[in-house]
């Protein structure tokens, strides 16, 4: 795929109401969830100080993709992208609802957060993938990557409003006050804002023509009533799962895009696990300060997003990923090394020197530059190689993937942040990181791109398969 000239960038995008609608829904939405999990963080570290008790509320958000995350896929290949859409930003708004009403009992039980964060997660194993499979229905081809790059922006720009404007700013800015007897604090007072921006988010999928939502039919398909497509898709979760990481594992490119993909993921919530420790412990600074020690990584992340379009196709998509990996290599080693030098430097002040803080913040804003090499070419690999009738499995076997890595990861990485220090945690990191970066390179030149032809040749022999097999008797119209 070609990328879009600047005639027919992101001003051409913007232009497309349908387009503008569903990217609003995103940037609201992930804005508010980014905003929950800092005022999640916040509140697990104020009450218990424990990384390893903030690295189970991250599993409990991972658990359901490895669960669930491969059958969500299969289903939203068969129904309605746009009621899933619509549904799942109402459920999430019910789910923050009773949020609140959870942290009114009282803050001290962790038990009932878990478990909302598990279900605020499983809802959205149908939304990721229903969303991602919609942005080809929206765009033209030669709009694709400048509209995944638009998406990328988005998800990265939702993280610095969330972490440091939003969330932050509800947590220092929202008074405590009295209500019937209740103590509505600044935690309360947030995920009740959040649920009601989630029914924003609906309405805004609700403005979409159902017409938008239409994917492309496939030769062979049959056709039958809504119920017997539906006992169908129940009885083939299955096959069409396994069919689904065959497909992905038979492309070699796009199982290194997958898997570069899921590396990405993973490293974010690593970050997200890390960063209370990192800010409390490394750098000696008090909790509420984490927002803005992490700024520059958004800055860093929206300005990647921006540029990445460019840089893509000057260097090439394995180059510039390889590169992302280096930097972000370099940053995570650096920032506990700095921390080290400059306590040997500067015993008494050393966490206040404006020295340290502002080579910090460079090596924040050179990470999320870094990941953004990796997380959008990756991204838009994996888009150009799926086929519309298995993109929705194939971004939910993405998902299922690196949060199947996570959990033990995250464990590991919290207990031993807990008994070591973070500082030898980010130390190890690094060198995982150089590892995968070495490893990717020796996959991709063992594995070359295939010629276009031989590529189809592929895909229509798993389609094939898919008929001998008798997994595809449904219709891939979005089901009404």
């Amino acid at each position: 795929m070609a990328l879009a000239s600047q005639r027919e960038g992101f001003l051409t995008l913007l232009k497309k109401k349908n387009f503008v609608r569903i990217w609003l829904a995103q940037l609201i939405s992930l804005t508010v969830f980014n905003a929950s999990n800092y005022g999640l963080l916040i509140l697990i570290e104020n009450i218990t100080g424990s990384t390893t008790l903030v690295a189970l509320a991250i599993i409990c958000f991972s658990l359901p993709a490895v669960l669930f995350g491969a059958p969500a896929g299969v289903f939203v290949d068969h129904m309605n992208k746009r009621r899933v859409l619509w549904g799942s930003n109402c459920l999430r708004a019910i789910a923050s609802f009773i949020f609140v009403i959870s942290l009114l009992i009282s803050h001290h039980l962790l038990l009932p957060v878990y478990l909302l964060t598990f279900l605020i997660s499983l809802i959205s194993q149908f939304f990721t993938p229903a969303e991602g499979s919609t942005i080809p229905m929206l765009v033209s081809e030669e709009e694709l990557m400048p509209a995944l790059s638009l998406f990328n922006i988005t998800f990265m720009l939702s993280q610095a409003l969330g972490y440091t404007i939003f969330g932050a700013a509800a947590l220092l800015l929202l008074p405590t006050f009295k209500l019937f007897g209740l103590t509505i604090d600044s935690i309360v007072q947030l995920y009740v804002i959040a649920g009601l921006l989630y029914l924003v988010c609906a309405q805004l999928i609700a403005l979409i023509p159902q017409k938008s939502f239409v994917q492309k039919s496939q030769p062979g398909q049959k056709t039958g009533p809504v119920a017997s497509e539906t006992l169908g898709i129940l009885n083939s979760v299955w096959n069409e799962t396994r069919q689904g990481w065959s497909f992905v594992r038979g492309n070699k490119q796009l199982f290194l895009a997958v898997v570069q993909l899921s590396f990405a993921g993973v490293l974010l919530l690593l970050i997200s696990l890390l960063a209370p420790t990192i800010v409390t412990k490394l750098l000696g600074f008090p909790a509420s300060t984490m927002a803005f020690v992490f700024a520059p990584a958004g800055i860093g992340l929206v300005a990647g997003s921006i540029l990445m379009p460019r840089i893509t196709k000057r260097l090439g998509r394995g180059r510039t990923v390889f590169i992302g990996i280096l930097i972000m290599t370099a940053a995570t080693a650096l920032v506990p090394l700095c921390t080290f030098l400059m306590r040997l430097l500067n015993p008494q002040h050393w966490n206040g020197s404006p020295i340290l803080l502002s080579v910090i913040a460079f090596l924040m804003l050179m990470a999320g530059f870094g990941l953004d090499c990796v997380n959008i070419p990756a991204q838009t690999e994996m888009q150009e190689l799926s086929p519309d009738w298995i993109k929705g499995r194939v971004l939910a076997l993405q998902l299922v993937l690196y949060n199947a890595v996570s959990i033990p990861v995250l464990l590991f990485v919290g207990a031993i942040s807990d008994i070591f220090g973070v500082d030898r945690v980010l130390y190890l990191m690094a060198a995982f990181e150089l590892a995968f970066g070495l490893w990717g390179l020796y996959y991709a030149r063992k594995h070359p791109p295939q010629p276009p032809l031989k590529l189809e040749m592929e895909v229509e022999v798993i389609e094939e398969q898919y008929e001998a097999d008798e997994i595809m008797p449904l219709e891939y119209h979005a089901i009404d």
